[in-house]
């Protein structure tokens, strides 16, 4: 499966676009996001691959703001975390990553959770600051607010920041995050097979 994800930031201009695809081998997910972050234009590029459980596996991160910088970390199966290559032992306690400027980044973490309404699960994620690309543990609790047909409620807290309500459909793709991001657009490719 095939999916094109479409977000506009709702209190600064810019957009991300990205293409999910999955199968046997895992989750793959490519994006190209623009923002404008306290008057400065930042563009940025990554790649993140996950086994078909939502663990991850890898992140290739490149962003443009007044020169390039990128980074790789990738979680090998030891569950060391490496950081271009330097292992960073802070990090192994993680289970996923976190990017900042990006909503895509909450759905590995509430697909792995899969909880219930009135059930929580406090993660320890890499988080990663665009556009400083400063890398660092920190924790974040999901409460399942309420479920519905179509659409989940949580309220996520991120160490360090201030609460916020997440909207998800039934995969955990973001639709809402409380007054900041909002899906645009959403198109399932599939292939044609002809007998």
């Amino acid at each position: 499966m095939q999916q094109t994800l479409v977000w506009k930031p709702l209190t600064t201009p810019g957009v991300e676009s990205l293409r999910l695809s999955m199968d046997e081998q895992g989750i793959h997910a490519s994006s190209h996001l623009i923002q404008n972050r306290s008057g400065q234009s930042i563009a940025a590029t990554y790649v993140l691959d996950s086994d078909p459980r939502w663990r991850f596996r890898h992140l290739w991160l490149k962003v443009e703001n007044h020169g390039q910088s990128s980074l790789r970390l990738d979680r090998d199966i030891r569950g060391r975390w490496l950081l271009n290559g330097q292992h960073r032992r802070d990090l192994d306690s993680c289970q996923l990553v976190m990017l900042s400027g990006t909503p895509f980044t909450h759905t590995p973490a509430l697909q792995r959770c899969a909880l219930e309404t009135g059930q929580s699960e406090q993660l320890q994620v890499a988080y990663i600051d665009l556009p400083s690309l400063r890398v660092e543990a920190r924790q974040l609790r999901y409460h399942c607010l309420r479920q519905q047909a179509q659409q989940t409620l949580y309220r996520c807290e991120t160490e360090g920041r201030r609460p916020m309500e997440l909207m998800v459909d039934r995969q955990s793709v973001l639709l809402e995050a409380q007054g900041l991001y909002q899906l645009m657009s959403a198109r399932t490719l599939s292939l044609n097979t002809w007998v």
